[in-house]
């Protein structure tokens, strides 16, 4: 399996690339990524790292990932930045971001570590690779700079005040712009460490935030979950499953457009999903009773709209279908989800 990241990281050094008057296109064509490609396509770790030099050759700035990571915001990480957002507090916003996090990367794993520190009990942050080291893709300082500089940001964000760091660890030389990091970081920043990591005190992580929301938790969840799913299933599936969610809106997509649009004929279509234990048939009855029930949970969304968001044709076409799989019409499973809700 290719060890993939999230476009949306592709597309925040985009924006880097524009603050240096650097005109991004030239860069992502010779990466071999497509700027133009929507915030869901995964893109190959290599083709990251060839991006992350690239850029630092055109801007001459090896600390490029700190200015990345000063940019960052919550939706480039789509649904799991909107949770983390929304929960209790920044550690439980972490946990729910470690446990989520293949969706963003698929190469690196994140561990946490309670220890001992100078004014107290403090947590380390730390990535470590997934991959064995005979199929070690090699990541760029730069990546590993925004991976350890976004965690700052965010807390700062979820916050909304100053959350210092209490110590930060890079495996690489940093010496020469020693001064650099920690003009960033606002705290000692160490150079040739076992780990790359970030620590903070761990009394600040479990302060209740202002932006806490559980119903907003929730939400994201599912759709967190969803997107969980569809990268268990085979490389066709997850294209199909995603094709399904665009097209959705505009009318209920066809077999014959599915594969049209993906480049290869219906029996071939066909023929890979059948590989996979699939069909379309299956994929998108699955795709609309999983969307049906996320969107019947918020009872601000009729079942008219709804209805059309998935491309039935009529409401009552609509709750057939959904009856048929649930023994429940839209309405009285929008009843019963809304009873348990009351009682939890």
């Amino acid at each position: 399996m290719s060890q993939t990241t999230l476009s949306t990281i592709p597309r925040l050094i985009g924006q880097v690339l524009s603050i240096y008057d650097v005109a991004p296109e030239a860069i992502f064509s010779a990466a071999n990524i497509d700027i133009t490609s929507d915030a869901q396509t995964r893109v190959p770790m290599e083709n990251m790292a060839t991006l992350w030099k690239l850029a630092v050759e055109a801007t001459h700035n090896n600390e490029l990932g700190l200015v990345a990571a000063s940019l960052f915001q919550p939706v480039y990480l789509k649904s799991i930045g909107l949770a983390w957002l929304a929960s209790e507090n920044l550690e439980e916003g972490l946990k729910r971001y470690i446990a989520s996090s293949q969706l963003i990367n698929t190469e690196m794993q994140i561990e946490l570590t309670e220890r001992d520190g100078i004014d107290g009990e403090e947590t380390l942050i730390q990535y470590q690779r997934r991959l064995t080291s005979s199929n070690t893709i090699k990541v760029h300082p730069c990546a590993i700079e925004l991976g350890i500089g976004f965690f700052l940001k965010m807390f700062r964000l979820a916050a909304g005040k100053n959350i210092p760091a209490t110590g930060v660890y890079f495996t690489f030389a940093i010496e020469e712009n020693n001064k650099v990091y920690e003009e960033y970081f606002q705290c000692p920043v160490y150079g040739n460490q076992a780990v790359n990591g970030i620590a903070f005190s761990k009394a600040l992580l479990t302060e209740t935030l202002p932006t806490h929301d559980v119903e907003l938790v929730e939400m994201n969840e599912v759709v967190i979950n969803k997107h969980l799913d569809s990268m268990d299933n085979g490389e066709t599936s997850s294209k199909v499953i995603k094709m399904i969610n665009d097209l959705l809106p505009l009318g209920c997509p066809t077999e014959e457009v599915i594969a049209y649009k993906l480049h290869m004929s219906k029996r071939t279509l066909q023929r890979k999903l059948s590989v996979e234990k699939q069909s379309f048939l299956a994929l998108l009855t699955s795709v609309r009773l999983m969307l049906a029930k996320e969107k019947l949970a918020n009872k601000r969304v009729s079942v008219t709209e709804i209805t059309y968001q998935l491309g039935y044709s009529s409401p009552s076409t609509f709750a057939r279908a959904f009856k048929k799989h649930t023994q429940l019409s839209p309405l009285e499973y929008r009843n019963q989800v809304s009873s348990y809700s009351s009682c939890s």
